[in-house]
């Protein structure tokens, strides 16, 4: 390789692992830390409640905490961030999980402790009460509402707006579509949109624009269409204020005539009472699947059981299910990454929610079937949909001490079975050969030619190496050559994937300019994409991810542990050739 390309590769390699010594000294420095805490502890039917989920003093938080079932609440809505900064050498950090929630019943609702893995210590916060009372949180807006213009008032006008949504009795949760109509009769003016603050819905930013002709009492108007998908977050009387529409005129654009459309009112009702207990949430039509990704493993071998949601309704915040009990077996919970697309205007999309086990004993197990409830707003009633239940062989590990070896002897074995002879009896004298081999001065010419051969190489390699080195010394730092010495002698075990999680996801970060703890597979194969990564690159770097994770979360010592330094050098290697600044 040319040596200024492989300077280049260290620097790459030093940097990511110098990202990755730094967060894992902090990590140690610090002790991990998680709080949950809500915005008000006392708060109505129609108000939303966050809870949040702060986590300090980890650099990287996998697996990330999904949202805790409340009896009494459904989830409407969720966010995480994450912040990360270098002080004085040291790396901090600190991640936020927020979880909305609507109030399904009054009186006290206790939001149980939550569990949080952090390294495979298990944080335990403290539990939280709220009171929920009738009536109403939302303020009445003091607007005028009114009807729509009619095309008889609107003879002789070159420009008006219009908005509407197509349903303004929705259930909380139910996707509802907001559209702006402005008609202009002059092919010259340019709109410009002041769009409203939606206040008490959730936009996932998927909206859509399009122009048509149009016939208003008896004038042609040119008409841009612009949708907004909206999904309600609270209950009871809301307003969507006015969308104003702005034209410019007069000399050098300085008249400005502003066009507003009427507020509109929407009355969002709650979800009824009686919910189902598999019910976490999830308002729309959905379908489910299960299954796991091995069909047998070891004792200890972590396995994933995958529950597929997909349907038509608010993809994005779909809240996991309430998973079942599987005794022998500890579980964690895994990313849940989604799709989500516009298909003839309606939100589409499905998610993968993970939930890892690994087993403690050998034999024949069962996973029951997983229930997920939903509400449909379209019948105004709940459903429950089960899967199937996966079975799944478990292996004694074949290192474990419990495994003895066969008791019986060959002898014995002889003994029992007398009438086959497996084995021809041994003549009586074997003899010496006249001329054996070994005293021809060719036999020990073929072995010594390979050996001669491999010091030759290896006198070359020795020398490459040097000569590598001293082209790169002055561009290579004495800390950086440390630390890649540190990745080199990692030992085998759990320290070892934590090394290599903290290298990889430290390089990711600098490279993709952002942090990727809280990214999906998808969402990451992306921004490879974008940065020129070749679509193999990509898979094999997520591979390498969850090749590290089932490492860092296995009960013991797992093969290939000793070449993950090596292998995440390799990947960072090939992402150097590939990506682009």
């Amino acid at each position: 390789m040319n040596p200024v390309i492989r300077s280049r590769v260290l620097i790459a390699v030093s940097v990511a692992a110098l990202v990755a010594g730094l967060a894992a000294t902090q990590a140690h420095a610090q002790t991990p830390s998680v709080s949950a805490s809500v915005d008000r502890t006392n708060l109505t039917l129609s108000d939303v409640l966050t809870l949040t989920l702060r986590i300090e003093g980890i650099s990287n938080v996998h697996p990330l905490p999904q949202a805790p079932v409340i009896d009494g609440l459904v989830l409407v809505g969720s966010e995480r961030t994450s912040h990360q900064t270098f002080v004085q050498g040291a790396l901090t950090a600190h991640f936020e999980f927020k979880f909305r929630y609507q109030p399904l019943r009054t009186g006290s609702i206790e939001i149980s402790p939550i569990n949080v893995i952090l390294d495979k210590v298990v944080h335990i916060t403290k539990a939280i009460t709220v009171n929920v009372t009738g009536g109403t949180g939302t303020q009445t807006s003091q607007l005028q509402t009114g009807p729509l213009p009619q095309p008889t008032e609107l003879v002789g006008q070159d420009f008006f707006a219009e908005s509407e949504v197509d349903d303004e009795n929705p259930y909380i949760g139910q996707q509802i579509t907001y559209t702006l109509r402005f008609y202009s009769a002059s092919g010259f003016a340019r709109p410009i949109y002041d769009a409203p603050d939606f206040a008490g819905f959730w936009n996932p930013g998927k909206s859509s624009e399009e122009e048509s002709l149009a016939t208003v009492a008896g004038r042609s108007y040119t008409v841009t269409e612009a949708t907004t998908i909206l999904f309600p977050t609270l209950a009871g009387d809301l307003q969507i204020e006015p969308t104003n529409v702005s034209i410019r005129g007069g000399l050098l654009g300085s008249n400005v005539t502003e066009y507003p459309t009427r507020q509109i009112d929407v009355k969002v009702r709650p979800l009824p009472p009686n919910e189902p207990d598999a019910f976490t949430g999830a308002v729309g039509r959905y379908a489910i699947t299960a299954d796991l990704d091995k069909q047998s493993v070891d004792v200890g071998e972590p396995v994933t059981l995958t529950l597929t949601v997909s349907g038509e309704g608010h993809i994005e915040s779909l809240p996991a299910p309430s998973w079942p009990e599987v005794p022998g077996w500890r579980a964690f919970d895994n990313d849940a990454p989604y799709q989500m697309s516009i298909v003839d205007g309606k939100v589409q999309g499905a998610r993968k929610f993970e939930r890892i086990f690994i087993p403690s004993a050998a034999g024949s197990a069962e996973f029951p079937p997983v229930e997920y409830a939903y509400f449909d707003p379209f019948i105004g009633e709940y459903a429950t949909l089960t899967s199937q239940s996966l079975n799944i062989e478990v292996l004694p590990d074949p290192s474990s001490p419990e495994v003895e070896p066969l008791a019986e002897s060959v002898e014995d074995s002889a003994a029992e079975v007398q009438d086959i002879r497996y084995i021809k009896p041994v003549p009586g004298s074997l003899g010496r050969p006249e001329n054996p081999l070994t005293s021809h001065g060719a036999f020990w010419l073929l072995w010594l030619t390979p050996l001669a051969g491999i010091a030759v190489v290896a006198a070359l390699v020795v020398y490459g190496r040097r000569h590598t080195t001293e082209a790169t010394a002055v561009e290579t730092s004495g800390a950086a050559r440390a630390v890649l010495d540190r990745l080199a002698t990692v030992e085998t075990g759990a320290s070892a994937a934590d090394v290599a999680s903290l290298a990889l996801h430290g390089y990711l970060e600098i490279r993709l300019g952002r942090a990727t703890s809280g990214l999906s597979a998808a969402e990451t194969a992306e921004l490879l994409s974008q940065r020129g990564a070749n679509p193999s690159t990509s898979q094999n770097v997520l591979d390498l991810l969850n090749r590290i994770a089932e490492m860092r979360f296995s009960s013991h010592e797992v093969e290939g542990v000793e070449e993950v330094a090596q292998d995440v050098a390799k990947m960072v290697q090939r992402l150097e050739q590939e990506l682009r600044e």
